[in-house]
């Protein structure tokens, strides 16, 4: 199911508001509406949270063209040995552009991925073989779903880059490594 919603986002995204018109117009008919009522709620309803997320859709979907145009990635980089008290157990947002054993991190914010602040460059010295999940207080501030992360041993220390799936696949083919999922 994931794979077809990733390869028809619009598809899928005019599904769901299909569902969530015929869920609504249900509740509104339920509270007591008139059919024509119920039915003129729901759609305004319907078209009002559709066109805000059309519009969020449509920027995510430019910005992965964008990134893939200049062979970069979304994706979220964090230090866990850094000291506590610090930025360290923050995920940060940003552009991963990988090279000959090198990523060049550009830090980013807003899905426009907007770049903002300076970037780093690691030399990567060694990929652990596994990903592990990322979910509960360890999402921090990562915005979507079905994220992973795996572990770098870079010249800076350990660093994790976490991602979707099909991310960390792009990343360690760039980089030469094989990595299973965790």
């Amino acid at each position: 199911m994931k794979d077809w919603i990733r390869a028809h986002p619009y598809q899928a995204f005019a599904l769901g508001y299909v569902a969530f018109f015929v869920l609504s117009t249900g509740i509104w008919m339920a509270v007591g509406r008139t059919l024509e009522d119920a039915v003129t709620t729901a759609v305004i309803w319907t078209l009002g949270y559709a066109a805000f997320a059309y519009i969020g859709l449509r920027q995510r979907l430019k910005a992965k063209a964008r990134l893939d145009d200049h062979g970069q990635l979304r994706a979220y980089i964090r230090y866990p040995e850094a000291l506590s008290g610090s930025l360290g157990r923050i995920w940060n947002q940003g552009i991963l552009t990988p090279g000959d054993g090198t990523l060049l991190f550009q830090p980013a914010v807003y899905d426009s991925l907007e770049p903002s602040g300076r970037p780093v460059t690691l030399k990567v010295r060694g990929v652990l073989p596994e990903r592990r999940k990322v979910t509960g207080k360890d999402r921090g501030y990562i915005q979507e779903f079905d994220v992973q992360a795996l572990t770098l041993l870079t010249d800076g220390g350990t660093v994790e880059i976490a991602g979707r799936p099909e991310t960390l696949e792009q990343l360690a083919e760039r980089l030469g490594v094989d990595v299973s999922e965790g």
